[in-house]
C-alpha cells in the first residue's frame, strides 16, 4: 500500500454533537496540543476512547505563530514530501469549436476567397461543347440540289413508234414519287421528288407541257387517232425524236433540322423515242387489201 502524501496519519472519529471532549492517552487535549503544552515525555501516541482521537504524532494545526513545522518523516521512518498536493491527472480539454476561429474559404485552385462561405459557389464543372447549329438556308434553290437527279419517266406511243402524217399520235409517260439520298451543306439528307407534270419535245421544233403523263385511247374511252392532252400531229413525213421530261416538286429532309422546300420545279432527264412519220392515203376498197392486195382500190 503506498504511503499517504501527508506529514502524519490522522484518524479522526467525529463524535456526535454533545459527546465528551477529545483527549490523548497522556492527558493532553487537542487545545493543549495546539498550544504546544504537551512535552515529549507525554509520548507521541494517544489512544481513542470512543469520542477521542488517536494521534501518532503532534501536529501543527495552525498557520504560522511559531508552531512546530511538519516533520520530514512519519513515525515509520518514511520520508514525507511537502509542497504541492498531487491530484489525479485530468483529461485534456476538448478541441476548440470551429466557430472559435475565423472561417476561410478556398476556391478550387487554392486561392483564398474570404470568410463568406455561404455565398461562395465552387467553380462549376465545364459543360461539354454542344455542336454548332448547321447553317441551312431558308430557301433551297435548284442549283443547291443539282447533284440529286430524279428518275426519268417511261415513254410509249400509240401507234407504237409510228405516226401518220397530219394525224394525232398519242404519247404516254409515267413517273412516281421517290427519294434520292445524298449530302447537302455537310449534312446527310434525302430529297423527295413528287411528279408535277411533263414536258414534251416532239422533235419537229414544237414543245408542249401537260399536267399528266397521259393514258391510252382505250383507257380514255376514245377512238384511235383522236386528239388527247398528250397527242401530237406531225405535218411532214420523216423520223423524229420524241423526248419527254418529267417535272417534279422537291423537298429536302435535313433529319433533326427539319425540311426545306426547293424553290422551282426539278426537271428529270428526258426519255426519248424515235418516231417514224408516214403519209397515209385513204381509199374505198372492195376488201381487205392485206388479204387481197389486188382488190379494187388497193395500192397494188
Amino acid at each position: 500500500m503506498p504511503h499517504l502524501p501527508v506529514a502524519l496519519a490522522l484518524i479522526l472519529s467525529l463524535a456526535p454533537a454533545g459527546i465528551g471532549a477529545v483527549e490523548t492517552s497522556s492527558g493532553c487535549s487537542i487545545d493543549m496540543l495546539q498550544a504546544g503544552l504537551c512535552n515529549a515525555s507525554n509520548g507521541p501516541g494517544a489512544s481513542n476512547r470512543g469520542s477521542q482521537v488517536d494521534l501518532s504524532q503532534t501536529v501543527d494545526l495552525g498557520s504560522g505563530g511559531g508552531r512546530s513545522p511538519l516533520p520530514d518523516t512519519n513515525p515509520f521512518g518514511s520520508p514525507v514530501h511537502h509542497g504541492t498536493t498531487h491530484r489525479p491527472s485530468e483529461p485534456p480539454p476538448p478541441p476548440p469549436d470551429e466557430s472559435d476561429f475565423p472561417i476561410t474559404c478556398l476556391d478550387s485552385s487554392g486561392g483564398v476567397v474570404g470568410g463568406d462561405c455561404a455565398t461562395f459557389a465552387p467553380d462549376p464543372e465545364p459543360e461539354p461543347d454542344e455542336p454548332e447549329e448547321p447553317q441551312i438556308p431558308a430557301v433551297i434553290t435548284l442549283a443547291d440540289i443539282a447533284s440529286f437527279v430524279p428518275t426519268p419517266p417511261s415513254v410509249s406511243t400509240e401507234p407504237d413508234g409510228i405516226a401518220a402524217k397530219n394525224m394525232p399520235m398519242n404519247s404516254i409517260a409515267g413517273s412516281e414519287a421517290h427519294t434520292v439520298a445524298g449530302d447537302l451543306f455537310g449534312l446527310p439528307v434525302s430529297v423527295a421528288f413528287t411528279p408535277a407534270g411533263f414536258r414534251q419535245d416532239w422533235g419537229d421544233g414544237t414543245m408542249s407541257e401537260s399536267g399528266t403523263g397521259g393514258a391510252s385511247w382505250p383507257a380514255l374511252g376514245q377512238a384511235e387517232y383522236t386528239p388527247t392532252a398528250t397527242s401530237h400531229a406531225y405535218a411532214q413525213k420523216g423520223t423524229y425524236t420524241l423526248t419527254i421530261t418529267a417535272l417534279y416538286t422537291a423537298v429536302v429532309d435535313f433529319g433533326p433540322y427539319g425540311t426545306r422546300p426547293v424553290d422551282g420545279v426539278v426537271s428529270a432527264p428526258g426519255a426519248s423515242r424515235e418516231i417514224r412519220v408516214v403519209e397515209v392515203h385513204t381509199a374505198l376498197v372492195q376488201s381487205d387489201c392485206t388479204e387481197n392486195p389486188a382488190a379494187a382500190g388497193c395500192p397494188a
